[in-house]
């Protein structure tokens, strides 16, 4: 019928707040809980108890409102951005794909002279340390489309640069 407890979001939120609290207390006080990685995540869903505020004050609950309803635009900008990602990072893939390794001895640069053994010296040690030359690629490549897509993202934000 009209204005039944369930025909509202709000209260369904509201439950499965509640739920969720009583099941992690069951657990925790029975000890049974406190190994399961199950019991563990549903502690988690103790950040929506402040959501519990939001039906009781009008203006937050139209504030909410209009963050839930743009989410929409928010993810069709998403999906552009995603979608010119893959392009370049296709582009990336075909240009630089094998491009960007180094050997671990600095003294060689092409993976022909990156064979055999050097001595690491190191920061004030008497005596080198035998290693042997290995062809890797950088953290950061271009040679298949998540990696590249991962190193466009990383270069765009900026963040995760060796200092």
């Amino acid at each position: 019928h009209e204005g039944a407890y369930c025909l509202d979001v709000w209260n369904l939120l509201d439950a499965l707040v509640v739920i969720c609290a009583l099941v992690a207390f069951g657990f925790t006080e029975n000890g049974a809980g406190k190994n399961l990685n199950t019991i563990k995540s549903l502690r988690v869903l103790r950040v929506l108890r402040p959501l519990k505020t939001i039906n009781r004050v009008p203006k937050l609950k139209a504030v909410f409102d209009c963050v839930i309803t743009s989410l929409s635009n928010v993810l069709t900008i998403l999906i552009v951005y995603m979608l010119f990602q893959f392009i370049f990072a296709v582009i990336a893939v075909q240009l630089f794909k094998g491009k960007f390794y180094r050997c671990s001895d600095l003294s060689k640069v092409t993976p022909d002279e990156c064979k055999g053994y050097y001595f690491d010296f190191g920061t004030g040690k008497n005596k080198p340390d035998r290693r042997r030359r290995i062809w890797d690629p950088y953290d950061f490549t271009y040679d298949s489309v998540p990696q590249a897509m991962l190193t466009l993202f990383t270069v765009q934000t900026g963040e995760g640069w060796p200092t």
